[in-house]
């Protein structure tokens, strides 16, 4: 099978921030931690995996005008934007319009636990919608074994869907224009995309293609894809 062009990004070779309150996985380059082969992926920008002890808080500053997705794993988050606060929990998808320089307040709402959210940065020249209009819900209960379109907006530069897999189901999924880019996280287990073998937190960025395979290899694997220029 001769593979389609991609570039897979290991979960043991992403960039580790830690301090006493956050843990910060980063599949490409993003502030202190500069690796050639970790250069974005077009518009995609940021694919963070971070962890925040309990009652605390860190801030985010935008390097770019971007949408910020904040896809929460364990627990919920609390943001604050210009004065707005929004709740994210499990089985919601926030989305935020940020201003190059724009900061934002993220905090662990529970005294005792670790939460653990993705944070998913897309360069943008777009400002239309209201943050207020930009929480979106899934649940992966009732549609198991299927990718879930989570966020499909005309007014949006991206497409994500997400889906929870028993081992061996398959999905294809069909790509809204050849011309955009694809990119799948795996949020847990396993999965085989386009002939790539990935491993819980590995993510792969794939182009110039029109549909895209993916398979279960394990149990309640769960996978993210993205979509974007």
């Amino acid at each position: 099978m001769e593979l389609t062009p991609g570039k897979i990004f290991l979960a043991d070779q992403r960039g580790l921030a830690e301090t006493a309150v956050l843990r910060r996985f980063s599949t490409f380059n993003f502030e202190k931690y500069d690796d050639e082969h970790k250069q974005p992926s077009g518009d995609l920008f940021i694919c963070n995996d971070e962890l925040i002890v309990g009652g605390k808080l860190i801030f985010f500053l935008s390097k770019e005008d971007s949408y910020q997705i904040f896809f929460p794993i364990t627990g919920g988050l609390d943001i604050v934007q210009g004065g707005k606060e929004f709740a994210v929990d499990t089985g919601q998808v926030q989305v935020l319009n940020l201003g190059k320089g724009e900061v934002l307040e993220i905090s662990n709402p529970y005294p005792n636990d670790m939460i653990n959210y993705l944070q998913i940065g897309i360069k943008t020249d777009m400002f239309l919608l209201r943050a207020s209009e930009m929480l979106f819900s899934f649940d992966f209960e009732k549609n198991q074994n299927q990718l879930i379109e989570i966020i499909s907006s005309p007014k949006l530069p991206f497409k994500l869907s997400a889906g929870i897999f028993a081992g061996r189901e398959e999905e294809i999924y069909k790509m809204q224009s050849s011309q955009n880019k694809f990119f799948c996280f795996i949020i847990d287990g396993a999965f085989e995309v386009e002939g790539r073998l990935l491993h819980v937190r590995d993510g792969l960025a794939l182009w110039d293609l029109e549909q895209v395979e993916l398979e279960a290899l394990s149990n309640n694997a769960i996978v993210l894809v993205l979509e974007h220029g």
